[in-house]
């Protein structure tokens, strides 16, 4: 009896080292997340990019837009980012079709106005806060 008493016990060690490692490989060193939505004139646009460039330097947080428009940035494929000022970029193009899966396909056709994919040009500034930031992004087309 007490054999399995031993055994059992190891095993609940074990499992609890994983959860605690699993646990801790998802932590990030950010400072603060950003997830938001990109629209253009109040519409879903489409797939792209995002880029959260500091005003004063430093490691540049992406993110992925999807379909619906959502996004989420991280930095470095760290969850999060740093607090501060950031300038941000944003690239929508159009799919290329009749691309092969092996293939670096060329970029698309620009499905927002060109001043956005440059963080200097684009007129998006935030001020980025420890903890959760939700920042949704209007683009016009004028």
């Amino acid at each position: 009896m007490n054999l399995k008493r031993a055994g059992s016990n190891l095993v609940d060690s074990i499992c609890m080292l994983m959860l605690v490692a699993t646990v801790g490989c998802s932590s990030s060193s950010q400072e603060a997340q950003v997830t938001g939505r990109v629209t253009l004139d109040g519409s879903r646009i489409g797939v792209g990019t995002i880029v959260f460039a500091p005003v004063e330097g430093g490691k540049p947080a992406t993110g992925s837009i999807e379909a619906d428009g959502s996004y989420v940035v991280n930095t470095s494929r760290e969850p999060g980012l740093a607090t501060g000022t950031y300038k941000v970029a944003v690239s929508i193009r159009e799919m290329p079709k009749d691309v092969k899966r092996s293939d670096q396909p060329p970029p698309g056709r620009l499905l927002i106005p060109g001043r956005y994919e440059q963080a200097d040009a684009s007129g998006l500034q935030f001020e980025i806060r420890p903890g959760k930031n939700s920042i949704d992004i209007e683009l016009t087309s004028t």
